[in-house]
């Protein structure tokens, strides 16, 4: 008899056994992975999910112009945030009195108290008085905090307004190098943690923890804050006196590209950047492009030069036009230069001259040599928005074009591109890449990276740079860049009239005054470009821009402490000589100033600095004039209310004179002889100085 079990029962047996066996197995290899493998990974979800974070904004880091002077900071604002599960038992009743504190209406409260959040805002960066209303009435709104941000200011205000940009509520740039170095400036943001429980309230005695925040970089300009300053102020005096849709001024420094200033009006204050059209926020030497006329010729000049096609011996003849394709093409002149040098025909600005000097390059090399200037593509300069010039397609350009953009027309450039080319012909023929940072810096101060780099290439030789400075230096002493003449210094430009194109259309009668130059020369310390849109009255680039040019080029000159290149010669008595201008010097450079050009001066009034001279600058005067000079103890502020007088009565030119003492403009609507008969505003009229007057005369 066989007693043995069946064999099936050890089979059950065994498969339990290994059954129980991979179930050990599984569960081990679990408790292995929870409790080593990721215990680190499970550990940070587990205080994520019983840990709230407020979070703790850096403190984004400083701007500071070259020499370190302070352009952008942060200070401290207090914003109020709410965890909604703690105001649950007082909704309502802390909904009414948050809405009434904050200024919110009461809907718009009581949304964000209900939402399944454990963090909401409520409002940042309270008032004075919203802080301290809040403060006194924390004690009933549980579930409702303060904390601590931080908030970007502008102590210079419009300063650079264009390049310092703007900052939005969460400190993130969103315009100029806030923008384009934002990364740098952030910094790393921290944060307040707390545990609570389950149903998401606060537990006594729990731990806290704070993530210290860390301050972003310092951004360091190549802008000097007092240069700046100096053309801000020779923007708004230009926007007064020529009465101009917008004035551009730039300051390059030729030898490494750096940018010294940017002004321009209309402008905006970035601290307060909501009250302001957008297109204010432009800055337009970056972000438009415009027919730059007669300033372009001193790139179609160094072209020939190196190119070959012409030399400093050529010469040239003006009838006053010049035949291109059976198409009659006219030079500013209508009755000619006649037999001019090349040296001739840059003093002259003669179009005709520089149409042969297009023809001879021809569209291929024209082209090869406009793009080693840089024309035909965007700088690189670190603003956003950077236009870039408009050409004719190659292909499709006849000898009537080429010709016509030899001299500055139907092509576009941006104001930044054609200075940075004017920049290498001063600096001695190599282009930099414009830039306006400087360098990165830690908080400390130590330097982390430069950003200033070497040049991009040769453009022209040295030698052929050097000519075209000599030629252009002949436009400011002989031809029609008289006005931006700097007593004691050899000052190279080149004037500029352009038809403004509108929609595609040149439009007769509407025009961009320009001048472009730089001093001293040689090895010139500044490069500067003015350009002033639809200018009322006199439109020429000489007379509207040069004298901005040479007013802001004399400020830059002394404060950089050139000293004098050239000796100045005084006039012979009673020869007429150049008036010079006086107005925003002490009484005592003013008078040194006015001996120089052989013109005693009288001082009418009390003041540190002369706000008005008898005879305008600019005009012609016998040497021993007297200059009857106003003294004050400020500037003309261009920016305050004033009363509108009667020009009732009064001639042109007394009208122009009483509006301007005003720091007002007068646009004569129709007449040129004879006394205002009639005036668009009343008098006693209170309006913001810089408005234009319409007048009719009869």
């Amino acid at each position: 008899m066989n007693d043995r079990p069946p064999l099936v029962l050890k089979r059950r047996n065994f498969v339990a056994l290994v059954g129980f066996g991979l179930f050990d197995l599984l569960i081990g290899s679990r408790l292995v992975t929870i409790q080593a493998l990721d215990a680190p990974h499970l550990k940070k979800l587990a205080e994520s999910i019983h840990f709230r974070s407020v979070p703790l904004a850096p403190f984004r880091g400083n701007i500071v112009d070259r020499n370190g002077r302070l352009l952008a900071g942060s200070h401290h604002a207090y914003s109020v945030y709410a965890i909604p599960i703690q105001t649950k038992r007082a909704r309502q009743s802390e909904t009414i009195l948050l809405a009434d504190v904050l200024g919110m209406e009461q809907s718009r409260v009581l949304r964000r108290l209900s939402r399944h959040q454990g963090f909401v805002w409520l409002k940042r960066r309270l008032t004075t008085r919203e802080l301290n209303t809040l403060r006194s009435q924390l004690p009933a709104l549980p579930g409702v905090h303060l904390v601590t941000e931080t908030a970007r200011f502008y102590p210079e205000g419009e300063l650079a307004a264009g390049v310092m940009g703007f900052t939005g509520i969460d400190n993130q740039g969103l315009g100029g190098v806030e923008l384009i170095y934002d990364k740098y400036l952030k910094g790393k943001p921290g944060a307040i943690q707390e545990e609570y429980d389950a149903h998401g309230h606060t537990i006594p005695y729990a731990r806290q923890r704070i993530v210290p925040s860390e301050q972003g970089d310092t951004l360091q300009l190549t802008i000097d804050e007092n240069i700046q300053w100096m053309a801000e102020r020779a923007a708004e005096h230009a926007m007064i006196t020529t009465g101009g849709k917008a004035v551009m001024i730039t300051v390059l420094h030729p030898q490494t590209g750096g940018i010294l200033a940017i002004a321009q009006r209309p402008t905006f204050d970035p601290n307060h950047f909501r009250d302001y059209n957008p297109k204010r926020y432009r800055e337009l030497a970056i972000t438009d492009a415009i027919p730059p006329g007669s300033i372009f010729k001193p790139v179609t000049l160094a072209s020939a030069l190196e190119a070959g096609t012409t030399s400093r011996g050529a010469g040239f003849w003006c009838p006053g036009f010049k035949i291109v394709l059976g198409r009659r093409v006219n030079c500013w002149r209508p009755a000619g230069h006649g037999a001019e040098s090349l040296a001739d025909i840059v003093k002259n600005s003669c179009n005709v001259g520089f149409m042969d000097l297009g023809l001879g390059l021809g569209v291929d090399r024209f082209y090869e040599w406009v793009d080693r200037f840089g024309l035909m593509k965007r700088t690189g300069i670190d603003l956003p928005g950077e236009a870039v010039g408009l050409f004719p397609s190659k292909g499709r350009v006849t000898a009537l074009d080429l010709a016509i953009m030899a001299f500055g027309q139907t092509l576009t450039v941006t104001p930044i591109g054609l200075l940075n080319a004017v920049g290498a012909i001063a600096n001695g023929g190599e282009l930099y890449r414009p830039h306006v940072g400087r360098a990165l810096l830690s908080p400390d101060g130590t330097v982390k990276k430069q950003l200033e780099g070497p040049p991009i290439r040769r453009v022209v030789s040295s030698d052929v740079a050097s000519t075209v400075q000599r030629m252009m230096i002949g436009v400011v002493t002989k031809g029609s860049g008289k006005l931006a003449q700097i007593p004691g210094y050899k000052v190279a430009g080149k004037t500029g009239t352009a038809q403004k194109v509108i929609n595609g259309r040149t439009e007769h009668g509407i025009y961009i005054s320009s001048f472009i130059g730089f001093a001293p020369v040689p090895n010139p310390v500044a490069a500067v470009l003015v350009s002033v849109d639809e200018p009322a009255g006199a439109f020429y680039g000489g007379q509207v821009a040069a004298p901005v040019f040479g007013r802001l080029m004399r400020d830059i000159l002394r404060y950089l402490k050139v000293p004098p290149t050239e000796r100045i010669t005084k006039p012979r008595s009673g020869a007429p000589a150049f008036v010079p201008d006086l107005v925003d010097l002490s009484p005592e450079v003013a008078a040194q100033d006015a001996a120089e050009y052989g013109f005693p001066v009288q001082f009418k009034g009390r003041g540190s600095i002369v706000v008005n001279q008898s005879v305008t600058y600019g005009g012609y005067r016998p040497v021993g004039t007297v200059l009857t000079l106003t003294l004050g103890d400020r500037t003309r502020d261009y920016l305050e209310w004033v009363t509108v007088p009667d020009f009732r009565g009064m001639s042109v030119s007394s009208a122009h004179h009483l509006a301007f003492d005003l720091g007002l403009n007068v646009a004569v609507m129709r007449g040129s002889d004879g006394r205002v008969v009639r005036q668009a505003l009343k008098p006693g009229q209170q309006v913001k100085s810089g408005t234009t007057v319409g007048v009719w005369v009869g």
